[in-house]
């Protein structure tokens, strides 16, 4: 029986790699004086409603709730879940709230997009802050996670939303002009974004203004020739807020990972000002984004201003797969084969290793010594301890190393005093 679309069972090796990745991402995240949080997989829809969320509500997972008739939703981001909790449970807690996750969303994906339904996400919200230290910050745990997971060739591209939305703005254009024209400038598509300026009622010196957003793109420079196209008051304090940040980058010794893209606008309907996504040489997708959202706790009743990131941990696993990197230790260390009746010795040798941290298995089943091997083989176990066949004697125990068939005989009082 087949599994839907877009859906995955991670095997072993592939299991083994995406805890690797959770664990380092949670390490990073602790080190910073983040706190876990963990949020149900499913809440009412209302929590997730467009522009709330980002998502548009035709990729939502929806179902009705037994007994009210409530629309639920099966969660397509973390970050408005985390918001609510900011709002309402910890409302009153001091701020600034240093919240971490690592989670599962799930997002519905057309039909031979090649798109997963269920995505793995590893990230932070800092809750409280309005400062461009506060976006530095976040953007210097994001080279950090991304450093701990031993991936080179990275960058980190950061934007402002409101730069963009004033130019925008100043042009005077309708909504749907404003939103082709987005997402143009998010596809970095050039003759895209010059036919739908084509179909502009607008100056030509609008226009060629709104296409130099796809040229700035570069170092600490591009701040520069974006302050003299900021022709408006919002796109001016973006700009000014932009050069705080990159200073602030600096500070933390990051901004030699760091690019300046005033064409990095993210998808998600809740940013509000700098925005930024990481990129691995070779991947054609985002490793990881986020930005600051200081309008979107208001949606849950309280106006505090907050800034995050996530981890795409999809992505990240098949770089490191890709790579042959970040390969946990998911081997089993023994298995335990004991040909005789009484298995109170290779119970205690099996318990003792454990003891010691080491992992094993111990065969139960009754089979020939060569079958037995062949098991280890294929579930990828490193030794076997084998006791009672051949010319083992009593009280002694031979350690077959699987992987080359070298074997050593050693006594069990040996193992057990290990």
């Amino acid at each position: 029986m087949e599994i839907p679309r877009g859906l995955k069972t991670y095997m072993y090796d592939q299991s083994a790699r995406k805890r690797w990745v959770e664990e380092r991402l949670l390490k990073v995240f602790f080190r910073w004086g983040f706190q876990e949080i963990v949020t149900p997989a499913f809440e009412y829809l209302a929590t997730f409603s467009e522009g709330e969320s980002g998502v548009s509500t035709g990729r939502v997972f929806k179902f009705t709730e037994r007994g009210t008739g409530k629309l639920l939703a099966l969660r397509p981001d973390i970050t408005p879940q985390i918001a609510r909790t900011a709002a309402t449970l910890l409302k009153d807690s001091p701020k600034p709230l240093r919240l971490c996750y690592c989670g599962n969303v799930f997002r519905s994906a057309d039909p031979g997009s090649g798109e997963g339904q269920e995505l793995y996400q590893g990230g932070i919200e800092l809750i409280g802050l309005d400062s461009p230290e506060a976006d530095a910050e976040t953007i210097a745990i994001a080279v950090e996670c991304i450093k701990e997971l031993g991936l080179d060739g990275f960058k980190i591209a950061i934007g402002h939303m409101e730069f963009f939305r004033g130019i925008l703005s100043d042009a005077k254009l309708n909504d749907g002009l404003q939103e082709e024209i987005k997402i143009r400038i998010q596809k970095k598509d050039v003759s895209g974004l010059d036919e739908v300026l084509s179909r502009c009622n607008i100056k030509d010196e609008k226009k060629e203004r709104i296409k130099k957003i796809l040229t700035l793109f570069g170092g600490r420079e591009v701040i520069d020739k974006g302050k003299d196209i900021a022709d408006n008051p919002v796109s001016q304090r973006a700009i000014d807020n932009l050069k705080k940040v990159y200073q602030m980058l600096t500070v933390y010794g990051v901004d030699d990972s760091v690019l300046i893209d005033l064409g990095e606008i993210r998808g998600l309907g809740y940013y509000t000002g700098l925005v930024f996504e990481g990129f691995i040489k070779g991947l054609g997708s985002e490793i990881c984004g986020g930005g600051r959202y200081d309008n979107l706790l208001e949606k849950y009743g309280a106006k505090i201003p907050a800034t995050g990131f996530a981890v795409d941990i999809n992505s990240v696993i098949d770089v490191l797969e890709k790579e042959k990197k970040g390969k946990s230790d998911f081997m089993i260390d023994y298995i335990v084969i004991d040909f005789r009746d009484d298995k109170k010795i290779a119970q205690e040798i099996s318990h003792r290793l454990r003891e010691r941290g080491y992992k094993v298995a111990r065969d139960i089943i009754k089979r020939g010594l060569s079958d037995s091997l062949k098991y280890a083989e294929n579930m990828n176990i490193e030794n076997a301890i084998i006791m009672g066949t051949g010319d083992i004697k009593e009280g002694e125990a031979v350690i077959r190393k699987i992987s080359t068939g070298e074997e050593k005989k050693i006594k069990v009082e040996e193992i057990l005093c290990r």
